[in-house]
């Protein structure tokens, strides 16, 4: 059996370390993978913990954190995997990557309410054309027929007849007036116009109904969202929102010599705000940022790790993580090139297999379904009940 050192950082998901009883509790998919390599190559692997949970910088010509740790040959591999560096070659072999990350954003979003007029939405398209047809058959009928319906009697003409008459005392003049625009001829007299007018007043019904039933079906709490940061150059627009990090992953190696105008804008704005990794995702940051105070960087994958934790938690929450990746990178193990290179070829080769399993695919397809019900979570929209969703089963179609 061969001993070795590995230093290990609690930075989820890919390696969470618990200290239970003085000794540690190691979970995630990294940990998994390491630890079935190690029984296939019977190799005894003594864990150890970075104090400050830190990936490494390079510091006063010298390097911090677990690649400092490595560097100094105080462990024989980082657990934990991190971006290739080419200062870190000098000491350090690389693994095939175990995944590939990239940058994003997350922030909250602002809610406007639903007005009155964007629940019709809900309705077909031909819905305004019903009702421009009825409006219109409506006026065009009180225009031709009022003035025939009208008593000649110089009793009734009066000005008071020109704006004030209603559609029931317009109709009521036409019943009481006008013998030749009646069906029959008994003592029940019906207007010619009267079946015109319960026509449109079913129609109208039919169409109020379906609107009522639309809105009941879709819900009355219709909300529509825009988040408050979505790109970087949303984040140079505003002061109202600030850009914050881990310190924990040195963003600032992403952007910083870029060539890149817009990253080493963003830089300039986000490097003040460097903070613990804890104080980061702490509930009462989180908070700050649905409300629009902060945005976090960070990469992607962990985003949705911390976004899938946090819906389970509360239930309910009002962000956004943006779509716009930026610097993608791949992640690697390193191993200190003191190990022989056979040793290595050996490891590498089985985390290459284990990862072409797609056991790091399982992980993150849980995580990425929690943080759709994060972000997800304040959002509904309307459709029209016309579109009838179907059911398959065993080969056959099912109308809803």
């Amino acid at each position: 059996m061969i001993n070795i050192r590995a230093v290990c950082s609690n930075l989820p998901p890919f390696v969470i370390v618990n200290d239970v009883n003085g000794s540690l509790v190691l979970e995630g998919f990294i940990p998994e993978i390491v630890k079935a390599v190690a029984k296939k190559m019977n190799l005894n692997i003594t864990y150890i913990r970075e104090p400050h949970d830190d990936y490494g910088a390079w510091e006063n010509n010298a390097w911090t954190g677990m690649v400092g740790m490595l560097q100094r040959h105080e462990v024989d591999f980082v657990l934990n995997p991190d971006l290739p560096r080419a200062g870190v070659l000098e000491f350090a072999y690389f693994t095939n990557p175990i995944t590939v990350e990239a940058y994003t954003i997350l922030s909250g979003k602002k809610i406007q309410e639903a007005g009155f007029f964007l629940y019709f939405s809900v309705l077909n398209n031909s819905l305004g054309t019903k009702v421009g047809v009825i409006i219109y058959t409506t006026v065009d009928i009180l225009l031709l027929f009022i003035p025939v319906c009208v008593p000649t009697s110089p009793l009734h003409i009066k000005s008071e007849f020109k704006v004030k008459t209603t559609l029931t005392s317009a109709t009521s003049s036409c019943v009481g007036s006008s013998e030749k625009y009646i069906l029959r001829k008994n003592k029940k007299r019906l207007s010619l116009f009267l079946p015109v007018l319960v026509t449109m007043w079913a129609v109208g019904i039919s169409l109020v109904m379906n609107a009522f039933q639309s809105l009941l079906v879709t819900k009355l709490t219709l909300r529509k969202s825009q988040p408050y940061i979505d790109t970087m150059e949303d984040l140079l627009k505003t002061d109202k929102t600030i850009g914050i990090a881990p310190v924990e992953i040195n963003f600032e190696e992403a952007l910083e010599n870029s060539s890149i105008p817009l990253y080493e804008a963003v830089l300039e704005k986000v490097k003040r705000n460097f903070l613990p990794q804890d104080v980061v995702f702490s509930d009462d940051t989180m908070k700050k940022v649905q409300k629009g105070k902060y945005c976090i960087f960070h990469g992607h994958l962990i985003l949705k790790n911390k976004l899938s934790e946090y819906f389970k938690e509360f239930s309910s929450c009002n962000l956004h993580l943006s779509d716009h990746y930026f610097y993608p990178f791949s992640l690697t193990i390193a191993m200190h090139r003191t190990i022989p290179r056979s040793l290595y070829d050996d490891f590498n080769y089985g985390v290459t297999r284990l990862v072409d399993a797609d056991i790091t695919g399982k992980t993150f397809k849980a995580d990425l379904e929690g943080s759709k019900l994060c972000t997800g979570y304040s959002d509904t929209s309307l459709r029209p009940l016309g579109k009838r969703p179907r059911l398959k089963n065993c080969g056959t179609q099912h109308r809803l």
